[in-house]
């Protein structure tokens, strides 16, 4: 079995003009600087850049609604080209290039909120706020997702419109309505090609979340799933395509205290025939302020 170690570096700077009622540009830049010291495909060192530039626009003629639009530009080199992992070791990592992510209009509502336009499940959908501390793309959208359907997910979004339903102030209800697929780099490399094609079907996911006092603590239940209706999913006993897959998902978060909490995340296809990740599960634990003197760590 190969094994290899890994190092990291990462530096972020971030800069956005003060919230204004009307306009708020904001722009971000992210480094990575990795070492493959051992296994893998070949040893050596890669490097990676984010920036990311974008505004959100509330004019009063929109009667409190906002439109927000985000691009990208990623520049340097992905480590799992020398590490040959599966999944991708960084959540930065993708093919060089400048391309448009989002672009949508969204509002609050009385019962909850909505946007539509060129968006991606994976900011609302399978989401841990623990999980989403750490870099590895793995703890982004989940595989039985990311590797299964083509669906918009980051850097490349897709047509679409979300919706979440509040029934108290701890529970709900949210629901997307994609393309089914956005493309990859090689067909959809500025994120303009957002067509949708009878073959790419519809992404369609549903999640329920609630948040109670158990444990002597919060915890916080997701549950939810998809179904994507696209037609060309491959069969990998027989090699026949055929239409449609789907997949029930949970994320389960709790804090013990304000410093302390745990995540775990799983989730189970319902196509195994067709799917190329038919199972995953992940979970960790996070701690804040571990020193006293440090108490934002």
């Amino acid at each position: 079995m190969k094994r290899y170690l890994l190092s990291s570096l990462l530096v972020t700077t971030l800069f956005a003009e003060e919230p204004s009622s009307e306009f708020s540009p904001f722009f971000s830049w992210a480094g990575e600087a990795w070492s493959i010291a051992d296994g893998g495909f070949e040893t050596g060192g890669r490097s990676l850049g984010l920036a990311l530039l974008g505004f959100d626009w509330s004019p009063g003629i929109l009667a409190g609604g906002t439109i927000h639009a985000e691009a990208h530009n990623i520049h340097g080199q992905d480590p799992t080209g020398y590490a040959g992992d599966a999944n991708a070791l960084s959540n930065i990592a993708f093919d060089e290039g400048t391309r448009l992510f989002q672009a949508w209009y969204g509002r609050d509502t009385s019962w909850g909120s909505l946007k539509t336009g060129l968006i991606a499940l994976d900011d609302d959908f399978m989401v841990s706020d623990y999980a989403l501390l750490f870099i590895n793309a793995g703890f982004g959208p989940m595989p039985i997702e990311s590797f299964n359907v083509g669906a918009p997910i980051w850097p490349i979004g897709g047509l679409g419109i979300w919706s979440s339903i509040d029934f108290s102030e701890t529970s709900g209800l949210q629901v997307g309505v994609y393309d089914g697929n956005a493309g990859d780099f090689a067909s959809n490399d500025d994120g303009l090609n957002n067509d949708i094609g009878s073959e790419d079907g519809a992404m369609i996911m549903v999640e329920y979340f609630n948040t109670t006092e158990t444990f002597g603590g919060s915890t916080t239940w997701k549950i939810g799933g998809f179904h994507n209706t696209g037609e060309a999913f491959v069969d990998f006993d027989s090699g026949l395509t055929e239409q449609g897959l789907g997949a029930i998902y949970a994320v389960i978060e709790h804090a013990i205290s304000e410093d302390f909490g745990v995540w775990t995340r799983l989730g189970t296809t319902l196509n195994d025939d067709i799917s190329t990740v038919t199972t995953y599960l992940d979970g960790g634990v996070v701690i804040k302020s571990p020193i006293s003197s440090r108490p934002d760590d």
